[in-house]
């Protein structure tokens, strides 16, 4: 089963995008995307969506 989960960036906090995830991992999703707000790529952590 997956559950959709909301990527926030690690500098500013912004919610930029929302992706889906399998629902027994036990780590939080982690990738490097590109943040608009800080126009940069940056690392973006799961949070709720």
């Amino acid at each position: 089963m997956r559950i959709q989960v909301a990527l926030k960036c690690g500098e500013c906090g912004t919610k930029n995008y929302y992706t889906t995830r399998e629902k027994n991992k036990k780590q939080k999703l982690q990738l490097r995307k590109y943040c608009p707000k800080c126009n940069k790529h940056t690392q973006h952590v799961e949070t709720k969506a």
